[in-house]
């Protein structure tokens, strides 16, 4: 026989028992559906996080005090604070450009009618050149070596977030005290974004009376430009160093040195841990399709064992007795496997919407410099995976009751009832 010969009829067979044949077809659809989806969207995100925690800067190394980085993600194990020392060894260490230190708070600023309760960074005339890879300046200028009661504002901050828009030159209050706006930074977006956008950029002088414990001589982190091609050694060069001069040993380092690349990783393998759970639900999804297939299956050769018998008895051999059921497996598989892809997309494309909706404005945020980034990923490979796998899973279910069907001796099988 030929293959269009099996698969016809296979088709007249699926058709006949059509509502037993399109429930065993759901089961492998969920499965696949499943696994379309986990795999899509984790790879989107893998990609967006890769990609925004890269527009951090290639070239940027972090320090943090103990008791600013929550958890000691990376290293700190104490609590401890930074202050104009550390950032003197800092700018010491082989391979530094530059090194800004940071202040944060939070105040209430009034502009027009309207008062909100925002981020407040105080910064030196160092962190442009820092950041200088990914922060531009969209009017005005940034702040200058003693620059006092001016402010340069996070583009969102002057877009978006009092009654109308903020331009150069205006005034805004910040717990009553007045500062003239000489900046407007350009759009950042993306995962960090929300605090670039959102914030009030002051001289560290100015905003140490709205930083709490933080001010010109102690620091919620410091900001450092290197060489690009040598980031995670001189990171490593600057903790050597901070060790040292705080009189430090490991166990009780009281400090965090990390860069973007860091972060990416621990994310990363956080990701890749709850996608490798998710892929355990949706393997059972495709299992419990796979005792469908195997169900229908058994349940066909019953039906059919007279008919096996005749089409046995007329030359068909027990080689194109496999086939046929195997073909007719498969294409249980094939078709799960189309709607189960169609379904994936759709699955996948919902969340990712509703994700972007959700995360706007955030420091999640999926929007970028250069428009929408999407946290969902289908590439050609997933789509022939998806098939194949699907088929694959039809197959392998279908072997046992297809090999039993194969065996039936004509003649017993021309005498079932």
């Amino acid at each position: 026989m030929k293959f269009i010969d099996y698969l016809k009829f296979a088709l007249n067979n699926l058709t006949t028992r059509g509502l037993r044949s399109w429930l065993t077809v759901i089961g492998v659809v969920i499965g696949v559906a499943a696994i379309v989806a986990i795999v899509s969207i984790g790879q989107g995100m893998q990609e967006v996080i890769s990609m925004q925690m890269g527009a951090l800067g290639s070239d940027q190394v972090y320090v943090t005090a103990g008791s600013a980085y929550t958890g000691g993600m990376f290293e700190s194990k104490e609590p401890g604070e930074l202050d104009a020392r550390d950032l003197k060894v800092i700018k010491s260490v082989e391979g530094v450009i530059a090194a800004a230190p940071d202040i944060v708070g939070f105040a209430d600023v009034t502009y027009g009618k309207k008062t909100s309760n925002l981020y407040i960074m105080g910064v030196d005339e160092n962190w442009e050149i820092v950041r200088g890879a990914t922060i531009g300046i969209e009017s005005g200028r940034f702040l200058a070596k003693g620059d006092r009661g001016v402010a340069v504002l996070g583009y969102k901050i002057a877009k978006e977030s009092f009654d109308k828009e903020i331009y150069i030159g205006s005034q805004i209050k910040i717990e009553n005290k007045s500062y003239n706006v000489i900046g407007i930074l350009k759009e950042f977006g993306g995962l960090g974004g929300s605090n670039e956008d959102n914030s009030i950029y002051l001289s560290l002088e100015d905003a140490e009376q709205y930083a709490g414990g933080f001010g010109v001589k102690k620091y919620y982190a410091i900001e450092i430009k290197v060489e690009q091609e040598r980031a995670d050694e001189i990171a490593e060069k600057i903790k050597e160093r901070l060790l040292i001069s705080r009189q430090v040993t490991e166990d009780k380092i009281d400090f965090s040195v990390y860069t973007p690349k860091m972060i990416t990783e621990v994310v990363l393998n956080i990701l890749n841990t709850i996608n490798l759970f998710l892929y355990g639900i949706a393997a059972i999804s495709l299992i419990v399709g796979a005792v469908g297939i195997a169900n229908t299956m058994f349940t066909s050769v019953l039906e059919r064992t007279r008919q096996i018998g005749i089409l046995k008895s007329v030359g068909m051999t027990n080689k194109e007795v496999l086939n046929l059921f195997l073909v007719e497996a498969g294409l249980i598989g094939l078709v799960g496997g189309i709607l189960g892809i169609f379904v994936g997309f759709i699955i996948s494309g919902t969340i990712g919407q509703i994700a972007a909706f959700f995360l706007k404005g955030t420091s999640m945020s999926l929007m970028g410099p250069a428009g929408t980034t999407s946290m969902v990923s289908i590439t050609p490979q997933l789509i022939i995976f998806a098939l194949l796998f699907s088929i694959s899973i039809g197959i392998v279910s279908g072997i046992w009751p297809a090999r039993r069907a194969s065996k039936l001796e004509p003649v017993v099988a021309l005498r079932y009832e």
